[in-house]
């Protein structure tokens, strides 16, 4: 054990440490075993700070209670960040044994595992989506925003962006580790600050902050100094020494440092970002929040220009400004993205394989058991990637399609069995989940890509297993009418309201219920938008019926190639799929 690169602490039942070895030492910061012997077990980690797993620092009572949780006997396992006095941030999983031997007084061994790795390749894949999420959301309401009845009030930022504004907030608080975030504007007249949103604020927080909104200048927050550096677009930064609020005696919230961000439109001061935060940004942080910045400018630029337009003679301009940022967005988002995405799943993927072989050849159960403990944070982080790869993948196609460069590869294919192959390889994701497949006897050729078929399946399946129960049965069936194939896929879930089915296939349409986006929300409303996309590009036709309460049926239809046009009855699952009325001359 003395050479294990685990690290092995034992202690006798009162938790004095007798013994540890090197790895051990070198987490802790000590230089020999004499420092450590003697000391009861917590003592150990009094130079450390403890938190949770998403990067809270507990209260010094919470912090206590977690260390005596690792002391309990009825408590064997516990995963912390820990701040060790090397200042290096380690995820560290501690298991608890205890060792028990005939006419030998009973020890504790604590191994603890250092998952720092694991753990910040799933950190930084879960950051990656929900910055995705955040930017979508706040994209995804510039339609309602733009189509919004004209302001009267005279502000640089409309606050008609309150919404747009508070996504983006979130993420830069969330990204970056702050404890709150706030969106200023600038009156257009007085120059006075206005807030817009906030994030990371309790209840009492925010409506102070309503009620004294407008009331104070620029120059009440901040020196004159600080001022002429937002002038010159520069970021500014103030200890917790120099803060200023001027409606309170003393600043409320808990960050020891605030970086304000200057929002420029054509030149125009119009507002400014503010984090808080105790650590200073580094140069990469600082990018990124003038990056947020510059997107909310460019928000700003498209909606100030309806903020005082006839709502029916702006509706054509705002399709326009909305399409175009939406766009612009995605097309940059999606190849931002895609090259760290495609490293991250290789690494995964390959570490997998390598902790499969090494199970293979390894008999010992010790080993074993330490493998599947390198698995959990590995197939989770693996889980995450392929999710963000999904997202990634709708955006690019998105973006092939509104740019009209998206092509398909159509050749002959034979639908039963792409069907069942397809169920096949998602019933192996989903092994706790019922399957059944109602399909034709004979073979139904059609003119398709099967990647893109393959594409709409693994939606609709996905969507079916989210919300079906798993011991109701998810059922697939193909039907055929005159010279179209039905495939249809009904769940056991929820249901659909009937005011959301006819949304569901727009792009960006977000879910306000417990319509078919819970797991695929993540992917910005783009899933059943390119559902229908590529079904329509194969000259076929996408559906949905559901009652809420009694599930739904998803279901797409293909035209069958042009020889075999065949006639093919069978069960029709309730509720069944219809086959669509034909179009009106």
């Amino acid at each position: 054990m003395t050479e294990m690169e685990e690290a092995i602490i034992l202690t006798g039942l009162d938790n004095r440490v007798y013994w540890l070895n090197k790895a051990a030492l070198e987490l802790l910061g000590l230089s020999s075993v004499e420092e450590a012997v003697g000391r009861s077990y917590g003592e150990l980690f009094k130079q450390c700070r403890i938190y949770d797993l998403k990067h809270r620092p507990f209260s010094k009572d919470t912090e206590t209670k977690a260390m005596q949780a690792l002391l309990d006997p009825q408590t064997h396992k516990q995963t912390v960040l820990c701040l060790l006095p090397s200042s290096r941030i380690a995820c560290i999983d501690v298991t608890r044994t205890f060792i028990r031997r005939p006419l030998q007084p009973t020890n504790i061994m604590y191994q603890l595992h250092d998952l720092t790795h694991f753990y910040e390749v799933q950190k930084s894949s879960c950051q990656n989506n929900s910055a995705l999420l955040s930017l979508i959301n706040a994209i995804a309401h510039l339609r309602d925003l733009l189509a919004a009845p004209p302001s009267k009030e005279s502000l640089s930022i409309p606050s008609s962006i309150h919404a747009i504004g508070q996504h983006l907030l979130d993420l830069i608080r969330d990204l970056l580790g702050g404890q709150a975030a706030f969106l200023f504007s600038l009156g257009a007249t007085d120059q006075r600050l206005y807030y817009i949103a906030f994030s990371g604020l309790t209840q009492p927080q925010a409506e102070l902050r309503w009620q004294n909104s407008g009331r104070y200048s620029l120059s009440d927050f901040l020196d004159p100094d600080a001022i002429e550096q937002l002038l010159q677009h520069k970021q500014v930064r103030v200890d917790r020494e120099h803060m200023r609020i001027p409606f309170l005696k003393r600043v409320d919230f808990t960050s020891a440092n605030l970086f304000w961000t200057p929002l420029f439109v054509k030149q125009e001061l119009v507002g400014m970002f503010v984090l808080g935060r105790d650590n200073p940004c580094d140069p990469e942080e600082s990018e990124l929040v003038e990056a947020v910045a510059t997107l909310t400018a460019l928000m700003i630029e498209y909606v100030r220009p309806f903020a005082h337009t006839n709502q029916e003679q702006g509706n054509d301009m705002v399709v326009q400004a909305t399409n175009q940022i939406i766009n612009t967005f995605l097309n940059l988002a999606s190849h931002e993205l895609k090259t760290p995405l495609t490293a991250t799943m290789g690494n995964i993927q390959l570490a997998l394989r390598r902790l499969e072989k090494l199970k293979k050849e390894a008999d010992l159960s010790d080993i074993n058991k330490k493998i599947e403990q390198l698995r959990d944070p590995l197939e989770a982080a693996s889980d995450s990637a392929r999710l963000q790869e999904r997202i990634i993948r709708n955006l690019i196609d998105d973006s092939r399609i509104q740019a009209d460069t998206f092509k398909l590869d159509i050749q002959r294919y034979e639908l039963l069995e792409l069907v069942k192959e397809t169920v096949g390889q998602h019933q192996k994701r989903h092994p706790e989940q019922q399957f059944t497949l109602r399909l034709p006897p004979q073979a139904l050729w059609v003119n398709i890509d099967a990647h893109r078929i393959r594409q709409v399946l693994q939606t609709y399946l996905s969507n079916a297993s989210q919300q079906s129960p798993t011991d109701q049965p998810i059922i697939i069936q193909i039907r055929v009418e005159a010279d179209q194939a039905y495939i249809s896929i009904h769940d056991r879930g929820p249901g659909i309201a009937l005011e959301e089915q006819e949304h569901i296939w727009e792009r960006l349409y977000r879910s306000l219920g417990t319509a078919p986006q819970n797991e695929l929300d993540l992917s910005m409303g783009m899933s059943f938008y390119l559902c229908r996309n590529l079904i329509e590009r194969h000259h076929g036709l996408v559906g949905v019926e559901s009652i809420p309460g009694h599930g739904s049926t998803f279901w797409f239809s293909l035209p069958l190639a042009r020889h075999d046009i065949t006639r093919v009855t069978m069960p029709r699952v309730n509720p069944p799929p219809p086959a669509p009325s034909p179009p009106s001359p």
